[in-house]
């Protein structure tokens, strides 16, 4: 069980002058025009012009009064309303966020005379959707503080959440934001419409540096249909672009260990603290191409870190302690936009991204220099978008996007690994060599339509998309120079155990992604709003047939136990996995506007989310097994100490004793499916209250429940069995494993199971020149998931 109680957040924000430079995503705006005597008024031509672009996009209100921009680029807008017989309205400083929808209700004055009126909207500190969640803007990501320029790390500022270290060494350095009592997995990253997730180990794929983002939009619960791939939250991004004038910038940040303080593990040691150097530059341009028509920005930052450890064997090897071993790190970011209002109607984006950074790869004190690898990690990704508005109440949104990543984990050393008691490691690093590789092609369809039924007013969208991954996959050869387990911390130790690995490791698992989604905002009445929504995913790919694997041969047949992960298997079930389609999802969320005046504000919402089975927790090593002629090749142990023939104990490089593992040349596999694999979902409820109480104070307060289902994860299911009854486990003395002509095999089973509650209280105000806003989360999560899965 893990509880998290009395999480306080406060941010007191200085606020900037305008942002340096806007931006393209997807927001909404929406509204409802009335005269003097709140009648509706049918007809009126609205006019909303992007502020720093200049780029416009024309509406009519229908019979009910109301308007609605679907797809609007993200920024600050200008409204103008226009109807015959009334005095013509101007709104200045509307601002639309990414993923979120705003609401400018306006009043239109008869014309007595010629004159115009203009306003200034007023930025409401309420929200007014079913959706949980917070906007990141332009001004907090220029003005908080963060850690190593990560974007994403302000996530934090929605309630619920918690920041994480990504716990895949394809991710060095990478926080990840963690939600509803996850660790970040299971979150959705979607970078101006493009899918940015890790189909391998879940969570965010490329990195976009702080100058290339304009804002994002973290939902934690109740998101709309057309969000999927996700049990636990979705992260939306907007890039900047340039406007109509060439503005530009450059930086450098620099950090040395001067600003550490000694750590906890460095004093209990007595050692210094550990050298550090960081050095983070780079450039940004954006402007015209063609005034109020075309414009472009482009960005790069380069980081680069010095840092080292020292070696602590403990005396084993004395030549070695006290050694500092480099650690550098370095990392590119690059992010290239141009954007094209094509006409009034038709709005085109390309957006290029590209990352790449090396890293070290297993330090710590207990690692010899040769223990360590090395990492490299290269991403590529190409956008294309295309907005097209069919007619004043449709719209259609298609977008396309190729992205590429290639990881390589190689070994600093070909050594054979000795594993000492301490935990001290000598040789090649116990997880290398190993790759990733991940190749998309994605296409999104999005149509937007505004339709009145029985006099109620309705904004529909539907959409599908398609993501085509025909490389997804790895290898994962390591152990194939020996790995010693040593009796005692000293040079010329016994040894206890020793394991050879053959073969080649690796996987294929491409997978075809299809989803289908519609959704409908339907204003029963000017106060409430019901909204109503159905999703379908299918993931083509997970269907494995294991009918090969020797361990699914005997767990299928045999009776002798009968635990229930066991049981799964009886009878022949589990030789062929099919793929998972009952993936249906709905959705529903109300809203309650109390006064009708925006004010105040009652939501609900309820609805069933479904998670993309990212492989590494589900059938990349079951894959692997079947695909792979790899295993433990040879095994001996004695955990008295190995002895050679003539009674001296056995030293690494001597000749082998014989093999204990029975039929090895087979290269017996060490991973299996459970038939109980399925796509893992999460049930939520949320219920909340927003009080605009004046002007510049917004209270919020939430209520959630969440249930997480089919979560997957991994055990150790062959453990040994004691025969003479001494308590320890030692081949040499009969002791054998429950299922002899295998090692400790993992089965991947899919019945994990999770739950979270929780209750937000948050405040939101600003003056002039700041903005406050804190939180106080009170949590309980609980479940039966070990702490290698989500």
């Amino acid at each position: 069980m893990r509880r998290q109680i009395g999480v306080l957040t406060l941010i007191v924000l200085l606020c900037a002058s305008a942002p340096l430079l806007a931006q393209t995503g997807s927001g909404a705006l929406t509204g409802r025009v009335v005269d003097e005597q709140g009648g509706v008024l049918p007809g009126v031509r609205v006019v909303a012009t992007h502020v720093q672009t200049g780029i416009s996009r024309e509406g009519i209100t229908g019979s009910d009064g109301r308007y609605r921009f679907p797809a609007l680029p993200v920024g600050t807008y200008t409204l103008r309303f226009e109807l015959a017989g009334f005095t013509p309205l101007t709104v200045e400083n509307v601002v639309v966020n990414v993923a979120s929808t705003l609401t400018q209700d306006v009043t239109l004055k008869v014309a007595a005379v010629a004159e115009e009126v203009t306003v200034t909207a007023t930025i409401p500190l309420v929200a007014t959707s079913p959706a949980v969640g917070t906007v990141v803007s332009q001004e907090e990501l220029a003005n908080l503080p963060l850690n190593g320029r990560q974007f994403a790390n302000l996530g934090i500022l929605a309630p619920g959440t918690n920041l994480a270290v990504n716990p895949d060494p394809t991710k060095p350095g990478q926080l990840t934001i963690a939600l509803n009592g996850g660790i970040g997995r299971n979150v959705n990253f979607i970078i101006d419409g493009g899918d940015n997730t890790d189909d391998t180990i879940g969570g965010a794929l490329q990195n976009f540096n702080l100058e290339a983002v304009q804002e994002f939009k973290i939902q934690t619960m109740q998101y709309k249909a057309e969000y999927g791939r996700s049990s636990g939250g979705v992260l939306t991004v907007v890039t900047k672009t340039g406007t109509n004038e060439f503005k530009g910038s450059a930086w450098g940040f620099f950090r040395n260990d001067s600003l550490n303080a000694r750590t906890e593990s460095e004093k209990q040691a007595g050692v210094d603290k550990q050298a550090y150097d960081r050095k983070q530059y780079g450039f940004a341009l954006g402007g015209p191409i063609a005034k109020d028509l075309a414009h472009f920005f482009v960005t790069w930052e380069r980081t680069d870190r010095e840092t080292n450890y020292t070696v602590d064997s403990g005396g084993i090897y004395p030549e070695l302690d006290g050694k500092t071993v480099p650690l550098p790190f370095k990392d590119d970011l690059i992010t290239a936009k141009a954007t094209y209002n094509i006409s009034p109607k038709q709005y085109l984006q390309v957006r290029y991204g590209y990352q790449k950074n090396d890293d070290k790869y297993g330090a710590s004190p207990l690692a010899a220099p040769n223990n360590l690898g090395t990492i490299s990690n290269k991403y590529y990704s190409i956008l294309l978008g295309h907005n097209w508005q069919v007619s004043d109440n449709a719209l259609n949104e298609f977008l396309f996007q190729y992205s590429k990543f290639k990881n390589v984990i190689t070994a600093d050393s070909n050594e054979p690994l000795l594993y000492y008691p301490s935990g001290f490691s000598y040789g090649q690093n116990i997880n290398t060599p190993q790759s990733t590789n991940q190749v998309k092609y994605q296409y999104k369809d999005d149509f937007t339509f505004t339709k009145e039924i029985g006099g109620k007013h309705h904004d529909f969208k539907v959409g599908v998309q398609y993501i085509h991954e025909p490389v997804l996959g790895g290898d994962f050869s390591t152990g194939l120079n020996g790995q010693y387990s040593m009796l005692e911390d000293r040079k010329g130790s016994p040894v206890t155990d020793i394991t050879f690995y053959g073969g080649f490791f690796g996987d294929k698992t491409p997978v075809d992604q299809y989803s289908i989604y519609a959704q409908d905002d339907w204003y029963l009445s000017n106060q409430v709003t019901l909204s109503v929504g159905l999703r379908y995913d299918f993931w083509d790919g997970f269907d494995l047939d294991q009918r090969s694997n020797p361990i699914w041969q005997v767990l299928s047949t045999q009776t002798e136990y009968n635990e229930y992960y066991l049981r799964d298997f009886q009878g022949g079930r589990g030789g062929k996995l099919k793929n998972d389609k009952n993936n249906w999802g709905p959705r529903l969320g109300v809203v309650w506007d109390v006064k009708g005046d925006g004010k105040q504000l009652l939501r609900a919402g309820v609805g069933r989310f479904f998670d993309f089975p990212y492989t590494n927790a589900t059938i990349l090593f079951p894959a692997a097994a079947v695909q792979s002629n790899y295993g433990v090749v040879y095994n001996y142990f004695d955990p008295n100490g190995i002895r050679n023939p003539d009674g001296s104990f056995y030293q690494p490089g001597q000749p082998l004793p014989p093999n204990q593992l029975p039929g090895a040349e087979v290269f017996p596999p060490n991973e299996v499916a459970s038939p109980t694999l399925a796509t893992p979902y999460s049930d939520q409820a949320s219920l909340g209250y927003s009080w605009q109480v004046l002007d510049w104070l917004g209270l919020n307060f939430e209520a959630v429940r969440v249930r997480y289902r089919d979560i997957p994860f991994r055990f150790r299911a062959n453990p040994g069995v004691d025969v003479n009854g001494d308590g320890v486990y030692n081949p040499a003395d009969g002791d054998h494993r429950r299922f002899p002509q295998f090692g400790n095999f993992r089965i991947w089973y899919g019945k994990g199971r999770a739950d979270y509650k929780g209750i937000n209280i948050g405040f939101r105000a600003r003056a002039e020149k700041f903005e406050f806003q804190g939180f106080y989360t009170w949590s309980k999560a609980w479940g039966n998931v070990l702490a290698g899965a989500d």
